[in-house]
């Protein structure tokens, strides 16, 4: 169904959501990992199998991959910045395919 505008609806409903999400505070491209590894102390429970667990986040900078620290108490939040821009860059990617197929057909 297209809009009054001219705007088909499924491309209205994908730059609303893009919109939406843009509008809340935080978008990070990276991923995230769970590292797991022993500290080294003796006695420490690691040395028995139950390895220290700690969450990376791998960025690219300057062509090149590092890797930055997530305190525990910003887990919640850097995961939910990773989320939100996987779904953005998936919408961006059905708006593209949208656009390209407008292309190919020679529409407005």
């Amino acid at each position: 169904m297209v809009h009054r505008w001219g705007v088909p609806e499924r491309e209205r409903r994908l730059l609303s959501r893009v919109r939406q999400l843009l509008g809340q505070p935080g978008l990070l491209h990276g991923s995230l990992r769970v590292n797991r590894r022993r500290c080294g102390k003796r006695g420490c429970r690691c040395t028995k199998g139950q390895l220290h667990a700690g969450v990376l986040l791998a960025v690219m900078q300057r062509g090149r991959q590092v890797s930055l620290y997530v305190p525990a108490a910003w887990e919640g939040r850097v995961r939910q910045w990773v989320g939100r821009d996987r779904e953005i860059r998936k919408l961006l990617v059905e708006l593209s395919g949208l656009y390209t197929e407008r292309l190919r057909r020679r529409k407005e």
